[in-house]
């Protein structure tokens, strides 16, 4: 599959002005100062409590940058930099300019951050739906452990560490202040992230989205993306380590199901 083919979830946001890259760097948990023109970071806006409100790529453009973040979000990622801008050199545009993503690389493409595995983007063009373009990305952000807000988590409920922001580059810890900078360092230095995104995997084809996983009669979390036998779920290492050093079975409904770290993980299971 070379064609780029339509992402309908997705919208874009473009920030221009000469205050515009100093307001960015001081709101949100990328480091704009590594990216290159036309290069793709990842990274979020946090509430103050230290919650994902949204999380985004963010490509730097050359007179501003380019958000491409859920369409659910463009509007309201739009007002939260209205009102932080106050009297600042800062646009802020909501594009209807499409989004679509390829698996090989073409002109203009722009490469996704998170993992190899999720290919190129493209904007603009009027590129076609493709269900099974779909359903072999959804196998792909699985396969790499990379999450998806409405699917693996909620905005508004998660904390970076939760789903894995650390280890896939969604923030800076040596950038300085931005919004909720406080508490997500705090967890980082004190080891308090209890939570992690993990990867799920068996035998047969995964119940859907949202299946409880249990052990004994205890809830650990849930199912998020789900591709045939493989999946992801955000679960507390800690059961889960006891679970493993007792040889308790660990199930997704009448399933049982293995959990393993993402490749990428720089974090380990406990000591249970």
């Amino acid at each position: 599959m070379t064609a780029p083919f339509a992402l309908t979830d997705r919208a874009l946001v473009r920030l221009t002005g000469s205050e515009c890259e100093g307001l960015l760097q001081r709101l949100i948990t990328t480091n704009l100062d590594n990216l290159s023109l036309n290069q793709a970071g990842y990274g979020a806006l946090l509430a103050p409590q230290g919650k994902i409100l949204m999380d985004f790529l963010v490509i730097r453009q050359v007179d501003g940058f380019l958000f491409d973040l859920d369409k659910s979000q463009q509007e309201a990622f739009a007002k939260k930099m209205t009102l932080y801008r106050l009297r600042s050199d800062v646009q802020i545009d909501c594009l209807d300019d499409a989004v679509a993503v390829s698996f090989e690389e073409g002109e203009g493409a722009i490469a996704d951050p998170r993992s190899t595995d999720l290919g190129w983007r493209h904007y603009g063009g009027s590129p076609d739906a493709s269900a099974e373009g779909n359903e072999e990305l959804n196998r792909r952000f699985v396969k790499a452990g990379v999450p998806r807000a409405g699917l693996d988590f909620a905005f508004g409920d998660a904390f970076p560490h939760d789903v894995n922001f650390d280890d896939l580059q969604a923030i800076d810890f040596a950038k300085g202040c931005y919004v909720g900078q406080e508490v997500v360092s705090r967890m980082k230095h004190r080891g308090t992230a209890r939570k992690r995104l993990v990867q799920i995997s068996t035998s047969q084809s995964l119940p859907v989205t949202g299946t409880a996983i249990m052990i004994g009669n205890k809830s650990i979390g849930s199912l998020g993306a789900v591709a045939g036998s493989q999946g992801l779920a955000i679960l507390r290492l800690d059961h889960v380590a006891s679970a493993l050093k007792d040889q308790t079975p660990i199930w997704a409904g009448d399933i049982e199901v293995s959990v393993q770290l993402p490749s990428y993980a720089t974090f380990q299971m406990p000591d249970a």
